[in-house]
């Protein structure tokens, strides 16, 4: 209301003056009329009602702009509302995001941490793997070996088992030509015997030197890769 009430102020001024100046015009005139001759009072009344017409006009003009400050007055009132409204609202918002971007903010640094303490554990675990690995690797040699081993054991021991069944086959069979070829050179015997199972005899304990020879190696084999795989 002071805006309104600083804006009517000139206009009643104004309208103050109009009404003066024209009351001052009015004496003078009618001051230069008695000067002059008689004054006509259907002149002075007629004066009158054109100041008074004038005055009324002035009134509703002022009226008017009266009315259209006070409009002026309450739009700037509703506008400086809404704009106070606004800033507030602006400042809510403001302070919203300031804590949003302060949440995001503590996010991003505990996220970079996880980030760092997901690379050091990845590290970690990468160590793990390749020693792992390194470790499989090594274990796989030495069963590859020991396989390896156990396969030349098992055929090592069928050779053995096999020679140890031709020593015997030619023990036995060296025993039956001694017994012949000592019939033979005893000179007494009744069975059909000659120089021919003593040759067999012979023949059979080469053979049997020769396998008992290759018994021996064998068995020696044998016990060295025992030793081997005991070791393991």
């Amino acid at each position: 209301m002071s805006m309104i009430t600083t804006s009517k102020t000139p206009l009643l001024f104004s309208l103050l003056a109009l009404i003066a100046g024209g009351a001052i015009g009015y004496g003078v005139g009618i001051k230069v009329e008695k000067e002059a001759n008689a004054p006509d009072l259907l002149s002075c009344q007629q004066h009158l009602q054109s100041q008074m017409k004038r005055l009324d006009h002035s009134t509703e003009q002022y009226q008017i702009l009266v009315a259209s400050n006070e409009k002026q007055s309450q739009q700037l009132a509703q506008t400086t509302k809404d704009l106070t409204a606004m800033t507030e609202l602006m400042d809510k918002q403001k302070k919203e995001f300031s804590a949003q971007l302060a949440l995001l903010t503590q996010k991003k640094q505990k996220l970079v941490a996880t980030k760092q303490k997901l690379e050091v554990t990845k590290k970690k675990l990468d160590t793990e793997v390749v020693k792992l690995q390194t470790t499989t690797t090594k274990q796989q040699v030495v069963i590859d070996k020991s396989q390896q081993y156990f396969k030349r054991q098992a055929e090592m021991q069928a050779n053995v088992q096999a020679t140890e069944a031709n020593v015997a086959e030619l023990k036995q069979a060296a025993k039956g030509f001694k017994k012949a070829c000592d019939e033979f050179k005893s000179g007494n015997s009744w069975n059909w015997v000659s120089q021919k199972d003593c040759d067999n005899y012979d023949q059979q304990l080469g053979l049997l030197k020769d396998k008992q020879a290759l018994l021996g190696s064998q068995q020696q084999a044998l016990s060295v890769i025992n030793a081997e795989i005991g070791k393991k």
